[in-house]
Parts: C-alpha cells; sequence; structure tokens
C-alpha cells in the first residue's frame, strides 16, 4: 500500500489514528504536516500545501488511502531535502555580525516569526524552550549550540 514497508504504514495508520478526533476514519488536511512531523519527517509548510495541506482547519478532510501517498512520498525523499546541520549553521552565519559564533536572540526569534516559513510565536517559545536555549547579558546566545540541539530533537535520549 502507497509503496511503503509494511511497517511504515502500519505506524502511519498509527499516527492518522491519533489525528482522527471524532474516529471517523478522516482527518482535517490542515493537520497533514503535524502527521508526517509525528513519523520523523520535517517537511515545510509549503511542500505540505502543495500536497494537499489546508492554512486553515475545517476546510477539508483526508481519509487515511489519500495520507498514505503523501506519506510515501515525504518518506522517499532524501534526508538532504529536510535541511541539515550545514545548512542550518550557513543560514545563521549571515545574522553573527563579529563572527564569534554568537547572534542575537531577539533577531532570531524575529527571523523565525517572520520570514519565509512562518512560525507562531508560542511555537518559538517552545523550541527554545525544548532546546533548552537562553540569551546571556547582552541579548546573545551560541547558535551551533542550538542547531545541535535543535536537530536532536524533542527526546535526544529516547532510544530508537
Amino acid at each position: 500500500m502507497a509503496d511503503l514497508p509494511s511497517d511504515k504504514v502500519d505506524e502511519a495508520k498509527q499516527v492518522f489514528d491519533v489525528f482522527d478526533k471524532k474516529y471517523e476514519g478522516k482527518v482535517d488536511a490542515f493537520y497533514i504536516g503535524d502527521m508526517l512531523r509525528s513519523l520523523g519527517l520535517y517537511p515545510t509548510q509549503a511542500e505540505c500545501e502543495k500536497r494537499g495541506q489546508t492554512k486553515k482547519t475545517g476546510e477539508k478532510t483526508i481519509k487515511v488511502e489519500e495520507f498514505l501517498p503523501i506519506y510515501s512520498e515525504f518518506y522517499k525523499m532524501p534526508a538532504k531535502n529536510f535541511g541539515t546541520y550545514e545548512d542550518f549553521m550557513e543560514g545563521l552565519k549571515l545574522f553573527d555580525k563579529e563572527s564569534n559564533g554568537l547572534m542575537s536572540l531577539a533577531e532570531l526569534t524575529q527571523v523565525l516569526v517572520a520570514m519565509a516559513e512562518k512560525l507562531e510565536p508560542r511555537v518559538v517559545e517552545e523550541i527554545l524552550r525544548s532546546t533548552n536555549t537562553k540569551d546571556d547579558a547582552e541579548g546573545m546566545f551560541n547558535y551551533e549550540t542550538f542547531v545541535r540541539a535543535l536537530l536532536q530533537g524533542p527526546f535526544p535520549n529516547e532510544s530508537t
């Protein structure tokens, strides 16, 4: 089914069932990206919207049979498409005005909230909290430490 290994199909169905809040065999298309992220993938909002994710809840629902081909497509993509350590470091170096490995936490927050893949301020706060990112007395933080923590995921000590 959907050209995936059977264990991945089962995993995708389990995640789909979690998001099926009304137990009707349907999930709001707004949650396509969230389901993919729950499966360990990291698509952008734009990539998800190209594949049917809606901008608001309540606009459209999908069935598991519609979700599996979307998951399969992202599952087969090379990891490079999802951003690497080098990609993050290269992007954040643009904000390192003194080339000392530090950047302003306020500037990072502004970039994440206002540019390209805009994040809600509460999501940025959650990311900073989960990566234990805090600024120093001058409002700066080490972005390499942040990137390493970010790429470890929300449960770095959990064995897979």
